[in-house]
């Protein structure tokens, strides 16, 4: 499974280069850097420069352990970071939010900062009104021909705690956030709505591939973290975050890895997402039969973000009763998918029954 950075595949999943040849070794290592784009390794008493496309997995991050793969030559040929994190459920409340992106000050009310902050990642002509809010804070309304969208600066004091696993140890964050709120329903909403009728999120004028450019704009005015409130208050550096959200104006970019979380249970019993119906789809979960074995936990993440990779590219939801195939060496990134294995993985989807009344209802993969 691969990060954003690593090389893309089609959507069809089109067979690339296999990975590189026997290493000599494999080596614990440590992240000294990490800017978004490239970073510097620390292990055995040397250093190693790396970039995300020596990366397998999706979560680089300064102080974190990994394992990296050396060459005969004693050069880095891969870098795997730790794939399987562990998190409890978060609450079962639907943020009014898609997004937040934290900033060190408030703007206020004034139209024109927020042109200025936030008008290159929205239509030529968008117009911005914002006005104080009783409560404190300030509500920006964002015009252009055919919609609108609503962003509420606010102090961020009381609210729910964030998933920081991402970040450094004691890092601090900024106490505003532009809470960002692009329509009033989910892409995946509207997909359960309209089927086949729904609108593409990904495609050139979607709802998301619009809130990756203003995601970007707001990181580009000042914003330090990005917060993916449906993924449960995940935080995410404003260079990791800009470099999972891609080139918004790449049409085959559709980089779903930056809006979503994966985590095991506190049991390790289930592998699940979070976050996916900002992207699109629907969360996705598996059992997990032996927990301590990585080939199983590595199978069961690919099999999740394969699942998901397929309801973004092919803009549907999983079908009930559905089987795909997940190959053995399959990388996920923001341009598809891709391996050169023949071999892999048989799932089954199973949808929950249509009267479950639970808040946060997830579609179950089986492997069969």
């Amino acid at each position: 499974m691969t990060g954003p950075g690593n090389p893309p595949g089609p959507a069809t999943g089109a067979a690339m280069p296999g990975p590189p040849g026997p290493a000599l070794r494999l080596l614990p290592v440590r992240v000294l850097r990490w800017d978004g784009d490239s970073g510097l390794l620390d292990g055995d008493g040397r250093t190693f420069p790396f970039t995300r496309r020596d990366v397998v997995g999706f979560h680089p991050a300064e102080g974190l352990s990994a394992l990296a793969e050396l060459g005969a030559d004693g050069s880095l040929l891969r870098l795997t970071l730790p794939g399987h994190p562990v998190r409890a459920e978060p609450p079962p409340l639907r943020p009014p939010g898609w997004a937040t992106v934290l900033v060190p000050g408030e703007l206020g009310p004034a139209a024109t900062r927020w042109e200025a902050a936030l008008g290159g990642g929205l239509p030529a002509g968008a117009r911005f009104a914002g006005r104080a809010l009783p409560e404190g804070g300030t509500l920006v309304e964002a015009r252009w021909p055919g919609a609108h969208l609503l962003v509420r600066e606010r102090r961020l004091a009381g609210r729910a705690p964030l998933e920081t696993r991402l970040l450094r140890p004691g890092a601090a964050l900024p106490e505003v956030g532009w809470e960002v709120l692009p329509a009033g329903v989910l892409p995946v909403e509207e997909r359960r709505l309209l089927g086949q009728d729904a609108a593409d999120p990904w495609g050139p004028a979607g709802i998301c591939r619009m809130l990756v450019r203003l995601l970007r704009a707001a990181l580009g005015a000042g914003g330090t973290h990005l917060v993916l409130e449906h993924a449960g208050g995940l935080v995410v550096a404003a260079e990791e975050a800009r470099g999972r959200l891609g080139d918004p104006e790449d049409p085959e970019s559709r980089p779903f890895g930056a809006l979503v979380d994966w985590a095991l249970t506190p049991d390790r019993a289930r592998y699940r997402t979070l976050g996916m119906a900002v992207a699109g789809g629907e969360d996705l979960q598996i059992a997990v039969v032996h927990p301590e074995s990585e080939v199983e936990l590595d199978s069961a993440e690919s099999a999740l973000l394969f699942g998901c990779h397929l309801q973004t590219r092919q803009s549907r939801l999983l079908a009930d009763g559905e089987v795909f195939y997940v190959p053995r060496d399959v990388r996920v990134g923001p341009r598809g998918a891709s391996a050169t294995s023949t071999t892999g993985y048989k799932y089954l989807v199973r949808r929950p029954p249509a009267s479950r009344a639970d808040a946060r209802i997830r579609v179950e993969l089986v492997r069969g």
